[in-house]
């Protein structure tokens, strides 16, 4: 039974918002509690029930229009209230809203269950989104690090036989650039490594060869010495020696920062460098994950009477430029199409060629942007579920504050004002959200750049600034408005005399409000429906991709580069090479060893064409193969097996019959139904004399993945090491034992041989075989666990809403049991409320996915983006998860006591 103090606390919190004086605040409250008491003490005395007489007394008095009257005056007149001397019209609603915000305060304190529910919620969805943006921002958003980046363009070559990206031959480099109007200048580049001998030690270090208008395109300037000069791209044209630019970390770590490294001599595989300038701290080109540490011109190719920049059909140069002021791209993607196209028909012989004129930015992440972006569209749906559930608490606890919402409005409150004041706590709880959302997502940050797999451009850099703290900020702002919109407009339309006789049940309005809630949990179930689906599509093709054979065994084996000094002639290359594979047969703890350049799976491929002996077409209708040089028993190291012919042994060198092994791919295509052996094909690639010999096939071998574990089988041919010599090699060595347990003993083994020569890029085969599936493995985790995480809220939200109903519809209930319904038809009740939710938000979701996972199609490998399996069993697995979380509350129901319900209010 309520007393005249309960009175008084029940009236001054509904009169908060009014900001009345003290004295009159108090004449009010102690005005109207004594009205209420007196009105309850007789209608109880009239044999009214308690619950009855309270109801009754608070309608009279919402009904009693002078008081009412009265009231609204006074809220008038404090609505229009001068501002105090000096103050201005924005001074006075600062102070309104200082006063929301303080009454918003004090109304989350009184609730912090409500309030830190909420508030984690949220936090959940604003951490996750401020971690992916973090990722996005620094690799797609943040502008490269020079001069006027929006002009840098890269110039693609395209093969038009099968519309792939290649890369540029420098004959056609010096034509593209003497003939555009459209570009400042060109620049072509490639990246690479080399041994570098100074101070008296010797390292691997990584480099980039450029063209000398590089630095001039980019607005860069050494910070010590010079740039590259035009002669510079001639080879001796620094007093005999070639000019290279250090970059500032290898001049403070390799130099000691000598501020005389100008002019000094350094070798590069044995050949004579000039040091000409040294680069300002945190220079980068091209922005990869291991940037170059130094820079040498063209002049490196240039070499030689068959020197690779004098080949046309040598295709492996970048290109790079900038546009004229005024010049878009579409217009120098214009001219540049023209120029290849006189080019193709200048040049008959040489594969028909196309180009793309593409922002550099762009070029440099569009092998990312779809993951990301995806990531990001996830992360969106997470935080929309977040604040469907949030919604859903404000619209369950408005239902406590329709008496408060009542009186502001019989006192004079417009429906704006108490829009205002419902809006000002739902941004209140989204900034607070927000706070707690950004220390989450910072940490996060953390825990996904251990996800990531490595080769994403400047993910390095990735950290917070002030791009992430404003994102933060407007997307709280953003998500306080979106899920306090409802809300608001619900309970400011509010009738005063109903929401005074209700109670919260019954009423046509608390039925709208129920389904507004069941509107947001089926929207939950759907999103998150979509986002199960994809994540499915996702693991599952991760999981296959896995169990693809490669083609080779990847295990027990130990993989290093090594790279001949430039001084070495051909036949001195091919000895080292042949000495430090012996070597390595020859270790403890080593079963085999051979060598091969390029190595499967390790990032880099060589193609080319070929002609079968007998079968002329022209030049450009030749077949493409990929090409590897391998030292003997190179098959049986790796694992390949050998089906057919014979493998390599130490007699093909370059005196003897030129031989080819092919791949069964190769064999099966070009040669069906008939035995390969003993037919003769020419690949494109030279034997060291410049000229590519006819080949007699010995062998034919498994297919290998060459370049990716999702690629499909391509034609490949190997030709013995000794009769197509490389200057550098990976070996590869198959060990007994542990394999990195060897790795000591093969680098004193290559000292024996050259103390100059260091052994680089140690890894184990299992390694490479686990980065060539490493950016599937990123997508899928993360949008696991995106997906996990909506599913969680989803059942969370149907939970409430369950929970919420079953305690709205107590009195029911209880009538139902009371009339003879068992505990299996009360189940039925409220668990079929909860599937009924569900299989909405189902059929929505997937119609949903069935439109959106089709941009998962170039993500996903070996099944499809509607496969029929998925789409059936995730349902079921939301269905299952809908069942238990209405299960809880409908277990709850059925304890209800009849008695009791049928008292209830």
């Amino acid at each position: 039974m309520p007393e005249l103090g309960d009175w008084k606390r029940e009236i001054g919190e509904q009169l908060a918002g009014l900001r009345l004086a003290p004295v009159r605040h108090t004449e009010i409250v102690e005005e109207l509690a004594q009205h209420l008491e007196d009105r309850y003490q007789e209608l109880l005395a009239g044999g009214a029930a308690e619950s009855d007489a309270r109801r009754t007394a608070l309608e009279e008095l919402s009904g009693n229009e002078l008081l009412v009257a009265e009231l609204r005056r006074v809220e008038q007149s404090i609505n229009q209230e001068q501002p105090v001397l000096g103050a201005t019209k924005g001074s006075h609603l600062l102070q309104f809203l200082w006063r929301d915000l303080n009454y918003a305060l004090r109304m989350l304190a009184k609730n912090p269950g409500f309030t830190a529910v909420a508030v984690l919620t949220l936090a959940l969805g604003i951490g996750a989104n401020t971690a992916i943006f973090s990722m996005i921002n620094t690799v797609l958003l943040r502008p490269l690090p020079y001069s006027e980046p929006e002009r840098l363009v890269r110039v693609v070559s395209i093969r038009l036989r099968d519309g792939a990206d290649d890369n540029v031959s420098y004959p056609d480099f010096l034509d593209w650039r003497e003939r555009n109007h459209s570009f400042e200048g060109l620049a072509v580049f490639e990246t690479g490594g080399a041994t570098l001998t100074a101070t008296g030690t010797t390292q691997r270090v990584n480099l980039a060869i450029v063209s000398a208008e590089l630095f001039q395109i980019l607005r860069a300037t050494p910070s010590l010495g010079r740039s590259f000069l035009p002669d510079d791209d001639k080879s001796g044209a620094d007093g005999g020696t070639d000019a290279v630019i250090l970059s500032h970390g290898l001049w403070q770590r390799q130099f000691g920062s000598d501020p005389h490294v100008l002019g000094r001599i350094i070798h590069l595989d044995g050949q004579n460098y000039t040091v000409v300038g040294v680069m300002p701290p945190g220079f980068q080109f091209p922005i990869q994950t291991e940037s170059p540490e130094l820079w040498i011109t063209i002049a490196h190719d240039s070499a030689g009477k068959d020197a690779m920049t004098t080949q046309r059909g040598a295709h492996y140069l970048d290109v790079i430029g900038r546009l004229k002021p005024g010049v878009t791209a579409a217009r120098a993607q214009a001219e540049m199409s023209t120029i290849v196209s006189g080019l193709n028909k200048q040049y008959p012989d040489i594969f028909p060629r196309g180009t793309r004129v593409v922002p550099e930015l762009d070029k440099l992440v569009e092998d990312v942007r779809p993951a990301f972006l995806i990531l990001l569209a996830a992360v969106g749906c997470v935080l929309l579920i977040a604040c469907a559930n949030v919604a859903n608490l404000l619209l369950a606890r408005g239902t406590g504050r329709r008496r408060e919402i009542a009186i502001r409005t019989a006192l004079g409150a417009s429906r704006g004002r108490v829009i205002r004041q419902i809006l000002t706590e739902s941004i209140l709880l989204s900034f607070l959200g927000g706070v707690l959302g950004l220390c989450l997502g910072i940490a996060g940050i953390g825990l996904l750049l251990r996800l990531v797999p490595e080769g994403i451009p400047r993910l390095s850099t990735v950290g917070t600034d002030s791009r992430i703290l404003v994102f933060t900020v407007v997307l709280s702002l953003l998500t306080g408005i979106l899920f306090g919109l409802i809300p608001a407009f619900q309970f400011s339309k509010s009738d005063v005399t109903e929401s005074l006789k209700e109670g919260g049940r019954g009423s046509s309005e608390g039925v709208h409000r129920s389904r507004i809630r069941a509107v947001l949990v089926v929207g939950e179930v759907a999103v998150a429906m979509v986002l199960l689906v994809c994540a499915s599509l996702l693991i599952q093709s991760l999981l296959r991709l896995q169990k693809v054979n490669p083609g080779f065994d990847h295990r027990q084996a130990i993989t290093f580069g090594l790279q001949a000094p430039a001084t070495y002639s051909t036949a001195h290359n091919l000895e080292f090479f042949q000495q430090v594979v012996d070597a390595a047969r020859s270790s403890p703890g080593v079963r085999s060893a051979s060598a091969v350049m390029p190595l499967p799976l390790g990032g880099d491929e060589a193609d080319t064409s070929f002609s079968i002996d007998g079968r002329p077409v022209p030049k450009t209708s030749r077949p493409t193969t990929q090409f590897s040089a391998v030292e003997p028993d190179y098959f049986g190291t790796m694992g390949i097996p050998l089906v057919n012919g014979r493998d390599f042994t130490p007699r093909d060198d370059l005196k003897s019959l030129p031989v080819v092994i092919i791949n069964e791919t190769l064999a099966k295509r070009f040669f069906p139904g008939q035995n390969p052996i003993g037919q003769r094909i020419q690949p494109g690639m030279g034997n060291g004399n410049g000229y590519p010999p006819m080949r007699e096939i010995v062998g034919v071998v498994g297919d290998v993945k060459q370049s990716r574990m999702n690629d499909g089988p391509t034609p490949q041919v190997y030709v013995p090491l000794a009769q197509s010599p490389f200057s550098s090699i990976t070996v590869v060595v198959r060990s007994a034992t542990e394999p990195m347990s060897v790795v000591s003993t093969m680098r004193e083994k290559v000292a024996a041989l050259d103390k100059d020569v260091p052994i680089f890029a140690v890894k184990t085969l299992d390694e490479y075989a686990a980065e060539s599936v490493a950016q599937a493995r990123f997508n899928s985790r993360l949008l696991g666990i995106f997906a996990t995480l909506a599913l969680t809220l989803a059942v969370i939200g149907i939970y409430g809403v369950i929970s919420y109903s079953v305690t709205q519809r107590t009195h029911e209930i209880g009538v139902r049991v009371a009339l003879g319904a068992g505990v299996r038809e009360v189940l039925q009740l409220v668990v079929g409320q909860g599937l009924r939710l569900a299989c909405v938000g189902i059929g929505i979701g997937l119609a949903g996915a069935f439109l959106l996972t089709r941009l998962l199609r170039t993500m996903l490998f070996g099944i499809q983006p509607t496969d029929l399996t998925t789409f059936l069993c995730v349902p079921l697995i939301l269905f299952t998860a809908t069942f238990l979380a209405s299960y809880i509350p409908a277990r709850r129901a059925t304890k209800v006591d009849p008695l009791v319900a049928l008292r209830y209010e």
